[in-house]
């Protein structure tokens, strides 16, 4: 196997996020500006599977999604080459087309493929597959801006 592109510990210093939201383990490829494929190892012992569900543990959709979330803003900051400033996070604003096809359990490891349909400013379009053994268990397209905390927000995207 080869070495990631970035460690764990390279991807817990690019994300907001912290313990129990770290949802991308590392990066096995990226692309700036156009796609970046990266792994979630799944334990039983992540603290959402104590109550989804306590008989058969099944990783929540909404983690999957944020797992895909945490991907593109890797690829987000990493194509834009300023990263993420004190203060600025990327937030979801749309969520298109997507389908859970597959329950992902503990035991698996989930690749993430996101590929960059549009990028405007401080807007992103993508379109993010999830694998596990090369059988897709979620698909679909999200869009995110970049936001400040505290009003600190950048312009509104032209409408057109």
């Amino acid at each position: 196997m080869t070495a990631p592109v970035m460690t764990f510990e390279e991807v817990r210093a690019a994300l907001r996020q912290r313990f129990p939201m770290i949802m991308v383990d590392t990066v096995i490829s990226l692309e700036p500006g156009k796609s970046i494929r990266t792994t979630k190892n799944v334990t039983g012992s992540e603290i959402h599977f104590l109550g989804h569900f306590p008989e058969h543990a099944v990783m929540p959709g909404t983690l999957i999604v944020e797992a895909i979330g945490q991907s593109a803003s890797i690829l987000f900051s990493k194509t834009t080459g300023t990263g993420m400033q004190l203060g600025e996070f990327l937030v979801l604003g749309a969520i298109n087309e997507m389908r859970f096809l597959v329950p992902v359990v503990p035991g698996n490891t989930m690749e993430i493929e996101v590929q960059v349909l549009k990028f405007v400013e401080d807007f992103a379009l993508v379109e993010a597959v999830a694998t596990v053994d090369g059988t897709t268990v979620a698909k679909g397209k999200l869009g995110f801006a970049r936001r400040g905390l505290q009003g600190n927000n950048p312009p509104s995207a032209p409408r057109g």
